[in-house]
């Protein structure tokens, strides 16, 4: 099994449709997904096809102190169509996540502890979508990841964000990459940004791999469907395609790498 965390440093980085699309296209590629909504805006099921975000889930099993030592947030899963294996995080009041964020903060394996006691196949993928970083939720996700999956748009703030977080998230990861999302090549400052980004991140960092920005996405999601089903042959569903064909490269061959040695 590998973890892949999803995580940004600035809103509006698309990261929670990012994630649904790559569990979904990952599932379709023949893979045992889990998608894993670790924040707690809990809207990663409305993507993957949920009609109620209202019910529990790993949130409450944070604050609750299982007698055999076991949270039993396992109990809250379900499959999509698709056969993604689903765990919402659940609504919860204000609270009760100030609750969770002090519990993970005097448990910072929590959620490793937790991923530990899943019984996948060595090809599995857990994708953990998490709230933006700084959080307890993404940085428990980063230091559990085999993957630190952190997408960024193209601008000015955001590329500024994630540089100057840059030294902590790679001392935290086990491999870091930094995958562009709602690339606009009209805009000639993204571009720019773009030129910045690649030379602060220096090499091997950036995946080639960019995902441009589509207005039929939001329209595609609302009629509960996907881009590319809707429109295949556009430029963001050839992204899609292409970023799921490097994350499913890259997770097989570090289970090659693991079989050989």
């Amino acid at each position: 099994m590998k973890t892949i965390a999803v995580v940004s440093t600035a809103g509006g980085a698309g990261r929670t449709t990012l994630s649904a699309a790559l569990a979904v296209l990952l599932a379709r590629r023949g893979r045992q997904i889990v998608a894993l909504d670790f924040d707690p805006q809990n809207l990663l099921g409305a993507y993957l096809g949920l009609d109620s975000v209202d019910g529990p889930g790993i949130g409450d099993a944070i604050t609750v102190e299982a007698a055999d030592g076991v949270d039993p947030w396992q109990e809250w899963t379900w499959r999509n169509e698709e056969g993604v294996l689903f765990v919402p995080y659940g609504r919860r009041p204000l609270a009760e996540n100030t609750r969770c964020e002090t519990r993970l903060a005097q448990a910072p394996q929590w959620l490793a502890r937790s991923l530990a006691l899943l019984d996948l196949d060595d090809d599995a993928a857990v994708l953990i979508d998490t709230p933006r970083y700084p959080s307890q939720q993404a940085d428990q996700a980063i230091r559990a990841a085999d993957l630190v999956l952190c997408v960024t748009p193209p601008e000015p703030v955001a590329c500024a964000t994630l540089v100057s977080s840059l030294p902590d998230l790679q001392a935290a990861s086990a491999r870091f990459s930094v995958v562009v999302n709602r690339l606009n090549p009209a805009r000639d400052m993204q571009r720019d940004v773009l030129t910045m980004l690649r030379a602060a991140l220096g090499p091997g960092l950036l995946v080639d791999q960019r995902v441009h920005f589509d207005a039929a996405l939001p329209e595609s999601f609302a009629r509960g469907s996907w881009l590319f089903d809707d429109a295949p042959y556009s430029q963001t569903a050839h992204d899609l395609q292409g970023l799921a064909n490097w994350l499913d490269a890259s997770l097989g061959e570090r289970a090659d790498k693991g079989k050989n040695r």
